[in-house]
């Protein structure tokens, strides 16, 4: 098993560090180079002057060129690193390194045969220095110095063993043998030059975090015992070398050297196991190698009492001390690498006393010797026992701060990340900045901007209204207030379609805003209304002149696809202070001279206070209205939300009819409505408009999830008794709250906010949905729609018809905002097949609008459900040159 991997992987070639190994090669080796041809002088001085060679001036000439491969690593070492060719160089080292091992080798065989037995062991000795100067120095590339050392020992130790000396066959075959053992030494040498190259590309960082652990440590401390025990093999080898030195005379040579054939032997398999070891540590559990080591140290203690027992005979006087002094280093130089191993450690010292024990023993005194050796093993285990504390000291302060560098890496390649993320963030958080700038402005326009013709819209004139009306409680000029309806607009969008009023709506703006100019604030009121501040003092004269060039300017031709339109206009205005003094009254009054205006077909109006006609008519209306919603007569009609995901119905909006049975005419909603709001009606209206709607579902589809949303104005929030009267609505028409969907206008951010979302969120924790209405056309703020408690968006209309013309990114905005702050999206308003496929491919959850279902009267419910429930609509896009218009869905 252990020599299956005797030679291991790391000896193996490899690229990893071989410019740096390279390097460090020609240093060594001109270290390695004087050291030899120092030795190499002293072994043929000695041969010299012993045995008169004659042919040593010329060998001693041959030694300068030890001086070339010296040279040559010196001259690469100076050469600039983008010069050097490291794989060149080192073959070229290599080949000049055989050539001296070569000449050494043919001197060999020339001289050893000639010497007598002492002459030959100190030459022997001083050449197996100059070998180790050969070939350390390539322990940096471990295969070859493995090879150019048995070149130079394999020629040595076949001579020593072919010279017929009986004596020296052994001592032939422990070059053999000496060359298996050095593996571990190369193994070990090439490991400690390897760690140093990683560990200074590191910056002194470990590559991993030790295993701190009680099991790791232990792990920790067994490859402890096999990597720092190859030291220690070979200083005990060179020490029995020494030790067969000293012992040897003629009578026992042979025998001393079969001795150090059989040590050396079992060195190399203890060499074996150091290397089993650092080829594959999980071959053996930790115990077992433990005991194989163990193993190994009680052989190498039995080799020297082998010793002992062989030749004490021999050892007398002076030899005598010196192997009691000699056993006493090898003593010290036995516990090098197993110090953290107490066990070891102890048997180790305890063995290695005996020789010394045994010699002492052998004297007169033995009493005194006894007492001696008793104290000198006393002192030898407080010795060995500080020894083995110290080692583990070391060993766990060592693993301590290779713990401390890796963690210390850690976090400074954490603070790198950091700093890097950090920076990241700096540059995204800027163009997240950016983005914000830009959208708010965007946001902002569209907050204050009508979509489609680019004035603003009703909140800003609102806001100028207002910011004008503070200039006049300064005691600063008046101004003037002109509401603008157009005629026959009505026809246009109906006869010739949508896209064809949008642009309508877009050439009379641009006209407006060139009359108005820089000083003059004009915007869209809604739909074809348009409304103009004149911030000044002006006169009645004056304002009529202007309206009356206004509406001559807005009668010229628009261009359209079926040809030139011409439209009239009516224009009402009011003047403050003389006219009202709030924005509400101004506003009423430029109606009111709207309407006379259109009325009477003068096409300008300035309200007069004497008006008392159309008062009067209102008054008739309103008190119509009265009796209307006391008599129950306002009816409902329902019309469907389609869900995008399936073209399943999902629930009905419920809007508001009134047929006045007096005068037998239907009254429009854009009428009575805000008259009911105006008049106070409103509430009770609202709370009719809410019981049949709840009731009507409730009949019609009471077992499904269909839900219906009701209208509710501002007024009817202010009521305090607003959630009562729904909680009981729903208690009477046995409807889940969570069927029932409150449409708000964003005329309610105008109002009590406060007190609103109070309401709001009442009703939303019962469980009744909160949707926003006509999206984009009132006093949207982001910020009330963040914070009121919303559940839908319903975008108006006037949207759906802008993407008849481009207006796909403000869409795309819409509903981007809406799905940002968690709302559902309903798309009113989609009539053709274009506007579906146009919806579907910018996004929202439900559509509503006359493709589907023109709104169905509650007592003809039934029979729409009958005959769509279980009919899915299509959601499938459709890629067609022309739109299909499809109002019955």
């Amino acid at each position: 098993m252990l020599m299956s991997n005797f030679f291991p992987k790391n000896l193996r070639a490899t690229e990893e560090y071989a410019d740096e190994r390279t390097l460090s090669l020609m240093k060594r080796a001109i270290a390695g180079a004087f050291v030899a041809l120092g030795f190499s002088i002293a072994a043929l001085s000695m041969v010299a002057l012993r045995t008169g060679w004659p042919h040593w001036d010329i060998v001693s000439a041959l030694l300068t060129f030890y001086l070339v491969p010296a040279t040559y690593a010196y001259r690469y070492i100076r050469t600039p690193e983008e010069k050097r060719r490291p794989t060149t160089a080192r073959r070229n080292l290599l080949y000049m390194s055989i050539a001296m091992v070569t000449l050494w080798s043919i001197v060999g065989m020339i001289i050893l045969p000639g010497l007598d037995a002492d002459t030959r062991l100190v030459a022997v000795s001083i050449f197996i220095v100059v070998v180790y100067a050969h070939c350390l120095p390539f322990a940096l590339f471990p295969l070859i110095g493995m090879g150019l050392m048995a070149l130079n020992l394999l020629p040595l130790a076949i001579q020593l063993t072919l010279l017929n000396d009986d004596s020296v066959i052994a001592f032939g075959l422990c070059g053999v043998m000496l060359l298996f053992m050095e593996v571990g030494t190369f193994c070990w040498l090439h490991r400690k030059d390897m760690l140093a190259l990683k560990k200074n590309e590191a910056d002194g960082a470990p590559d991993q975090e030790p295993d701190m652990s009680e099991e790791g440590f232990r792990k920790r401390l067994v490859f402890s015992l096999h990597a720092n025990s190859t030291p220690a093999v070979m200083m005990q080898s060179v020490a029995a070398f020494f030790m067969v030195i000293t012992l040897r005379v003629e009578a026992y040579e042979s025998l001393l050297w079969c001795w150090l054939l059989g040590y050396l032997s079992v060195q190399t398999l203890r060499t074996a196991g150091f290397l089993a070891h650092g080829e594959n540590p999980e071959r053996l559990r930790l115990r077992d190698w433990r005991l194989l080591f163990g193993a190994g140290v009680v052989l190498n203690q039995l080799a020297w009492y082998s010793l002992l027992i062989l030749f004490h005979d021999i050892m007398s006087g002076f030899s005598l001390g010196v192997v009691s002094g000699m056993f006493i280093v090898i003593a010290v130089i036995s516990t090098v690498g197993i110090t953290s191993d107490r066990l070891l450690l102890y048997l180790n010292s305890a063995m290695c006393l005996v020789p010394p024990v045994l010699i002492l023993f052998s004297g007169e005194e033995v009493w005194s010797m006894v007492s001696l050796g008793m104290l000198a093993s006393v002192s030898l285990l407080i010795v060995v026992e500080n020894i083995h504390r110290s080692a583990l000291h070391s060993q766990k302060g060592r693993l301590l701060q290779r713990l401390t560098e890796f963690r210390s890496r850690e976090m400074a390649e954490l603070n790198n990340d950091l700093t890097d993320a950090r920076e990241r963030l700096t540059e995204v958080n800027a163009n997240l900045e950016k983005q914000i700038e830009e959208r708010t402005e965007e946001l902002n326009y569209q907050a204050t901007h009508d979509m489609l013709t680019g004035l603003g819209n009703r909140y800003y004139f609102s806001r100028k209204v207002s910011e004008a009306l503070k200039e006049q409680n300064d005691e600063q000029a008046g101004f003037a207030v002109y509401l603008l309806d157009l005629d026959r607009f009505k026809e246009v969008n109906d006869g010739l379609g949508h896209l064809a009023g949008d642009h309508v709506l877009r050439v009379i703006a641009a006209r407006i805003a060139n009359a108005c100019g820089d000083q003059v604030i004009c915007a869209r009121w809604g739909g074809d209304e348009f409304v103009i501040l004149e911030r000044r003092d002006v006169s009645e004269v004056q304002v009529e002149e202007f309206a009356t060039q206004l509406v001559a300017e807005l009668r010229k031709p628009i261009d359209l696809d079926s040809g030139p339109v011409s439209l009239g206009a009516s224009v009402g205005i009011a003047l403050c202070p003389e006219h009202g003094t709030s924005a509400e009254q101004l506003l009423e009054h430029a109606d009111i001279a709207v309407y006379r205006a259109k009325s009477r077909k003068t096409g300008v109006s300035v309200y007069d206070d004497k008006w008392g006609h159309e008062a009067s008519e209102r008054l008739q209306l309103v008190q119509a209205l009265g009796y209307a919603i006391d008599n129950d007569e306002i009816e409902i009609a329902m019309q469907p939300f389609v869900s995008v995901e399936n073209g399943s119905l999902t629930g009905f909006e419920a809007l508001a009819r009134w047929h006045d049975n007096v005068r037998n005419v239907a009254i429009s909603p854009g009428t009575f409505i805000p008259l009911a709001e105006e008049s106070g009606l409103m509430p009770a209206m609202g709370r009719m408009i809410l019981r049949k709607a709840c009731q009507t579902l409730m009949k019609e589809v009471p077992e499904s999830d269909l839900r219906v949303a009701v209208n509710i104005s501002v007024m009817q929030l202010r009521q305090h008794d607003f959630v009562d009267d729904v909680v009981s609505t729903l208690a009477e028409a046995n409807m889940p709250a969570s069927r029932l969907e409150l449409e708000l206008t964003e005329s309610v951010f105008a109002g009590d906010v406060l007190q609103i979302r109070q309401v709001l969120s009442t009703l939303r924790d019962l469980g009744v949905r909160i949707s926003i209405d006509d999206f984009g056309t009132g006093y949207s703020s982001i910020s009330y729609l963040r914070d009121f408690p919303l559940d839908t968006l319903k975008i108006d209309q006037s949207f759906v018809a802008g993407l008849r013309n481009g207006g796909e990114g403000l869409f795309s905005s819409i509903v981007s905002l809406a799905h940002g702050l968690k709302l559902s999206v309903i798309v009113e308003g989609v009539e053709s097949r274009h506007d579906l496929d146009k919806v579907l491919s910018l996004g929202g959850e439900e559509i509503q609008g006359y493709f589907f279902a023109r709104p169905i009267d509650s007592g003809k419910l039934g029979d729409w459900l009958e005959k769509h429930s279980s009919r899915p609509f299509s959601m499938k896009r459709r890629h067609l040159s022309v739109a299909v218009d499809n109002h019955s869905g």
